[in-house]
């Protein structure tokens, strides 16, 4: 729990938490910094406090950049295999609509040709009726 720098009320949540790297000090070392803001509920005033401070070393910098390194490689692997499965549907779904295609290309060659005998039928029932009505 931290102290409001106003009205003294201690608050007990930070409304934000994030790590910074500090400036150097004069002997030249850096610190990771922990701040954490937060925000009076009595004055509703915000203010920041450092929570935490760790001194930075180079084999600490290194052990920090191979882990994001291997976050990334992950990261890299689980995309490549999405993009694999992706393509594969992408595929699947052209070949499903090449067959769709045909059937329905088949489907208007039939409907096409019972069309054009239902015309020919049209016109033999004319011709019949109109000799009939010659009659």
């Amino acid at each position: 729990m931290v102290e409001c720098p106003k009205c003294g009320i201690e608050v007990v949540n930070p409304v934000k938490t994030w790590a910074m790297v500090g400036r150097p000090s004069k002997t030249g070392e850096r610190f990771k910094l922990t701040i954490g803001l937060y925000e009076c509920p009595r004055c509703e005033r915000r203010f920041r406090v450092v929570l935490g401070k760790e001194r930075i070393t180079i084999k600490g910098a290194i052990e920090e950049i191979k882990g994001i390194e291997r976050g990334f490689m992950q990261t890299l692997r689980s995309l490549r295999e999405k993009i694999e499965k992706l393509e594969s549907e992408k595929s699947d779904l052209l070949a499903e609509i090449e067959k769709l295609r045909k059937a329905g290309e088949e489907r208007a060659s039939v409907l096409e040709e019972d069309i054009a005998t239902l015309r020919k039928e049209v016109e033999s029932m004319k011709k019949l009726l109109g000799d009939l009505e010659e009659q």
